[in-house]
């Protein structure tokens, strides 16, 4: 199952070792977003040339994928972007089906979640229930950056350790 690690604004980044934890366990993709950037790759290496860039004074929505759905490849990676949201997803949506090689993350995303922000804006009651009804029927765990203002939310169980927020606590076995 994918980890997302939330990092508010003023927080530092989780250590080296503890994002290359996540990576062993979740080896298929690794992206992040900021305020002003989306980054996705398939290398670690990259991955982490790439977020130790992030500065401790930027909120960050990391994401490490164990692909269920869609093939290994980049472009399948969270964080999916539309309108200025990046979106992060750990879990399988059982009645989503993935279609022309896409994730059934991105497919919630892009035809039920992005139509609620849209109509009822980023941090609405009607997007807080889309999210947290399939946080609790699909044990799922989301979160969102809105890129304009830099605010993160967060559905589902997360675990706080050293200030950041991580969907799945595997990280932490070793």
């Amino acid at each position: 199952m994918c980890v997302i690690i939330v990092k508010e604004a003023g927080i530092k980044l989780p250590s080296e070792n503890m994002l290359r934890k996540a990576a062993v366990y979740n080896p298929h993709g690794f992206g992040f977003c900021t305020k002003r950037r989306l980054f996705k790759t398939l290398s670690i290496e990259r991955f982490l040339n790439e977020v130790g860039k992030v500065e401790t004074n930027e909120p960050c929505v990391l994401h490490f994928r164990f692909a269920t759905q869609g093939s290994v490849k980049t472009s399948n990676s969270h964080p999916f972007k539309q309108d200025g949201v990046c979106f992060s997803h750990n879990g399988v949506l059982h009645n989503v089906k993935a279609k022309n090689d896409q994730t059934d993350s991105e497919i919630f995303f892009i035809n039920d979640v992005v139509p609620v922000i849209n109509e009822y804006g980023f941090d609405s009651d009607e997007v807080g229930e889309l999210l947290e009804q399939c946080a609790i029927f699909e044990c799922s765990r989301f979160a969102l950056l809105n890129q304009a203002t830099g605010k993160i939310i967060t559905f589902g169980r997360f675990h706080d350790y050293k200030g950041c927020k991580y969907s799945n606590n595997r990280v932490f076995e070793w």
